[in-house]
Parts: C-alpha cells; structure tokens; sequence
C-alpha cells in the first residue's frame, strides 16, 4: 500500500510547521510507502489530489483543516459528482475549526489519527455537489463538491471575516464576532427556493443551512448529522430575525436545539435550488466563501470511502 500526504503549511495560520515534522518522522517510524507535497492553493491541492488518484495510490491523506480536506476531497470526483478511481481518503488536522472530524469521528490527536491509517475502518460517506455562480453578477458557473455544510446569505459574510479574525480571537470568539458584525452590516434576503421540485419565495432570510454533518461552523450545530446512508441534505433556515429575537437564536444554533420555528425552520431535502431577489447573496461550503447565487445543491452520485477510527 502506498500512501500520498498532501500537507499545507499555511494551515492554522501557517502555525503548523512542527506538526508537519512529527507527522513525516511517524510516517517514517512506521516504515509505510508514502509521498508528499508542501502546497496551499485550493487549485494546487485539488490537482495533487485529482494526480494522487490516477497514479494509482492507494490512501490520500490531507494534511491541514477544513479547507484542505474539502479541496483534496475535490480531486477525488469529476464535475458530475462521479469518483474517477477508488483510494481511501485520511486526515490529519492542523487546522483551526474541526467541523469534518468532530463530525464523523477522526481523531485530532496526531498518533491516533496517524494508527488508524495503518490499521484502518472505512465509513462510506455521502459528499455534496454544489453549483454556484463565481460572480456577484451572474454568469460563470463553477462547480464543486463539499463534505460537511453550504451555507446562503449570512454564512458567506461570517466566513470571510472569521477566517481573517480567527488567528487573534480563536475559534469560538472569532465566529461569534463575525455574526454580530454581518448582522449589524446586513439585512435579510428575500430568495426563490426550490426544494425537490417545489418552488416558493422566502421573503426574510438571513441564512439557510444545506448539511450532511452535525457540525455546521465553528460550534454551531444541529441535533444530529444525516446518516451515512440517508440520500438527503437538512436544511436550517435562519430567517425573520430581529435584535429582540437574537440571543435566544444564538443560543439554538449553538446548542442543536430549534425550539422557536418562527425563527429557525428545519427540514430535508435531495435537490435545492436557490435565487435572489434582491441583490448578491454569498455562498459559503466547508468554511469557506466561494460565490453567489444562483445556486443548486444535490448529492454527489459516488460516496467516499473514509478512514475513521474504530
């Protein structure tokens, strides 16, 4: 068996260099066949990943956070949300936020996460495929694929400056500042959603959710994830929210618990669609912003064969 590490050294805010030389001295004490590349761009990794799975590896590990992981798991499906061969895939996180790892059970600790590669358990999880605009004017779509949660309208905003101001606050803190901030800087959307074929207008919108896991950013949560076998999507809509309202929604979207559905409506889903009808909404998946709608969501044909511990 032969093992492909793609390692990026800006991860954790380019504060992971030591834990790069733990994981390649382990790799070594091991004795398992593996390469490596250094690299950081979305792009790059995709590419090293798309290379890792035609050249017949048998493992691809990322090495890096959210980002990472989400760009690897790129490489591994063509535009139509087929796999173009059959590696396994690994983590090993240095990243910031652990959304994929909290959610479907791999260990942050490098020699744990390190053992189960060696002696591996496969859970063959369902990836998502999202088509979105990469312009705020509509025109050139793109194409991509995501492994934990799209977020529309307000999540995109909160990304942006959580990722710029995470380093300084933390994790935690820096997303609840990022909120606060695109609340107070912007309003509610009004968006056309169709949800399985059924169209309507959502006139107050602050942010809808389209997950697999439990973990949606940085804390925020449902009760529960899709199971691995469930062909659907939750979607968390977020939406007539005023300043008298906010703490108990934070409080919710913190906790996993929808009590109030005046605010915060949850419901499934196989394929949704979405459209503005008031200006550029942002798009957001796997904690980080990528576009605008319009957007379509659905699931990726082939599922991922994943190494979890046991």
């Amino acid at each position: 068996m032969k093992y492909f590490l793609i390692i990026n050294p800006r991860s954790r805010n380019e504060r992971s260099r030591k834990t790069f030389r733990k994981i390649l001295e382990e790799f070594r004490k091991t004795g398992m066949d593996f390469d490596y590349v250094f690299i950081s761009s979305y792009e790059a990794i995709r590419a090293e990943s798309e290379y890792a799975n035609r050249k017949g590896y048998h493992t691809i590990i990322a090495v890096g956070g959210d980002g990472t992981i989400n760009a690897a798991i790129n490489g591994f499906y063509d535009e139509n949300g087929n796999r173009i061969s059959t590696p396994r895939f690994g983590v090993l996180y240095t990243g910031t936020s652990p959304d994929f790892c909290k959610s479907y059970g791999i260990s942050l600790d490098i020699e744990k996460a390190i053992s189960a590669l060696i002696d591996p358990q496969i859970r063959r999880i369902r990836t998502g495929r999202i088509q979105f605009s990469i312009t705020a004017n509509p025109g050139i779509i793109e194409t991509r694929g995501f492994a934990c949660c799209a977020n529309i309208g307000l999540g995109a905003g909160v990304a942006r400056v959580s990722n710029r101001i995470r380093k300084y606050t933390g994790d935690f803190a820096g997303t609840l500042i990022a909120i606060l901030w695109n609340l107070a800087a912007s309003g509610s959307r009004k968006l056309v959603v169709s949800i399985d074929g059924t169209t309507s207008e959502l006139p107050r919108v602050m942010n809808i959710s389209a997950g697999r896991t439990k973990y949606i950013a940085s804390g925020i949560k449902v009760s529960d994830g899709i199971a691995d076998d469930d062909d659907r999507f939750y979607l968390l809509t977020a939406k007539n929210i005023s300043l008298k309202a906010l703490p108990r929604l934070l409080y919710q979207v913190y906790t996993g618990k929808f009590t109030s559905p005046e605010f915060l409506e949850f419901k499934f889903a196989r394929k949704v669609e979405f459209k503005s009808q008031n200006g550029p909404v942002g798009v957001e998946f796997d904690g980080d912003a990528a576009g605008f709608l319009p957007c379509m969501i659905e699931l990726a044909t082939d599922p991922l064969d994943l190494i979890v511990e046991k």
